[in-house]
């Protein structure tokens, strides 16, 4: 087993487009960072308007306009207690989870259609006739991968937001939990978009076909089915289950496990852990049926 991880890491090193994925990575997580830091920064801020209203430097003023100042400043003080601080954290130190999820996925799905489009696949299959071994290194494989995606993005989202937090002087909030476990689930759907990226190489033996396939229902599927779901509930079915159900939207998910859904007010959001195993079961269907349809597949 060992060997064939080696073997594995290889073929993924000398894959031509691995940087390129990665670079993608790193350019969406960088843009992700900034807008959640400017993000950060405006909530973490009291308006100017609201400030004047409160210290009663307005020359017009209405009951309705203290009202509003008044709740600008209770957000702000929520933005800026330690629960508060630590979702702003969770959102900083996992920006860019998105495209780095696809990435991830993309560059699985050529760990195994490159076995297929450059014909490698029988030799592989000759030197190791027992299947499943090979499969299960190429999960280890894709899992080894993708956690190298988290690491070097987590560290760039650390070091940034540590510098934005000790700017304003503000607490980092790694010492608080609801950071930490973002940052630690966040590894965790990073490796199992990895597993769905060899799920869907196994199913879609055609490079061509099983990346822009992914890439296709993984970006304009993952917003058609919330639009779509948005104006059934709207117009249709007026029940918070209906918004509930975007967490079976993997992609989608995946947010709400880690830091929760930014799309659905807290009344219409569902427990965390569903997102875990809504993921879980979707790359256990996927990576079972990849091994299956490997073993039995014939090829030449």
């Amino acid at each position: 087993m060992i060997r064939l991880i080696r073997s594995e890491l290889i073929k993924l090193r000398t894959t031509n487009t691995w940087w390129i994925f990665l670079l993608c990575s790193l350019v969406f997580s960088g843009l992700a960072l900034l807008i959640n830091i400017a993000q950060t920064d405006q909530d973490l801020h009291m308006p100017e308007w609201a400030d004047r209203e409160l210290q009663g430097q307005q020359d017009e003023s209405s009951e309705g306009a203290r009202a509003a100042a008044l709740a600008e400043r209770d957000r702000v003080l929520l933005s800026r207690s330690a629960a508060g601080l630590a979702r702003h954290a969770a959102a900083i130190y996992t920006s860019g989870q998105f495209f780095g999820l696809l990435m991830v996925m993309l560059l699985a799905i050529l760990l195994i259609t490159n076995e297929f489009y450059h014909q490698t696949a029988t030799a592989t299959f000759l030197a190791t006739p027992k299947r499943t071994r090979v499969i299960v290194a190429k999960l280890i494989t894709g899992a080894a991968m993708a956690f190298a995606f988290w690491l070097i993005a987590t560290a760039i989202n650390l070091v940034v937001g540590g510098i934005f937090f000790a700017n304003l002087g503000y607490s980092n909030s790694l010492g608080n939990w609801t950071a930490q476990q973002a940052i630690l689930l966040n590894l965790l759907v990073y490796v199992l978009w990895a597993i769905f990226g060899i799920g869907v190489g196994v199913l879609l033996r055609s490079q061509i076909g099983a990346t822009i396939t992914a890439a296709v229902l993984y970006t304009v599927g993952t917003y058609a089915a919330m639009f779509t779901l948005t104006l059934i509930h709207e117009y249709l079915i007026k029940e918070d289950w209906v918004l509930q159900a975007a967490v079976y939207i993997p992609p989608l998910a995946s947010e709400h496990l880690v830091r929760g859904l930014s799309e659905l007010s807290d009344s219409h959001l569902p427990a965390r852990w569903v997102g875990a195993a809504i993921l879980i079961g979707y790359a256990v269907v996927l990576g079972t049926i990849g091994t299956l349809v490997t073993r039995k597949r014939d090829i030449a």
